[in-house]
């Protein structure tokens, strides 16, 4: 709960600052990171069941989540991509780290750690599967 609060404090942090014409570089990592930690908050409190975080979820929301947080802000810092400039898979840096990292990561890990840990860790033990 207080990643989401932290995180709509960012995001409505760096609206402000470009409301009032701030052109510090500081406001778009604090929207990255707000946004970051807004997704994050919702993805735990989704994880929580009987009143406790589930253990390899909560594990997993944070690892995901800590490493788009690293992406975000090693997107923002690397310098603009140059006609003839260094390749990662391919791509440009940038768009090889926002679509690996940012947005791959989480749509694959997410879905594999939750499937793995329904069974044990979602599932009402009452409602188990006859052929678990």
């Amino acid at each position: 709960m207080i990643a989401l609060v932290v995180g709509l404090f960012g995001i409505v942090g760096a609206y402000v600052g470009v409301l009032v014409g701030l052109t510090s570089p500081l406001v778009p990592l604090v929207m990255a990171l707000g946004t970051t930690a807004v997704l994050a908050g919702i993805a735990q409190l989704a994880i929580i069941r009987a009143g406790r975080e589930t253990p390899a979820l909560a594990g997993t929301v944070r690892w995901v989540f800590g490493g788009m947080a690293v992406g975000f802000v090693s997107v923002l810092l690397v310098p603009a991509p140059v006609a003839g400039g260094p390749l990662l898979f391919g791509l440009p840096r940038i768009t090889a780290i926002l679509l690996l990292v940012v947005g791959a990561m989480p749509l694959v890990v997410l879905p594999i750690a939750y499937a793995r840990a329904f069974d044990a860790e979602v599932m009402p033990p009452g409602e188990r599967r006859p052929d678990a």
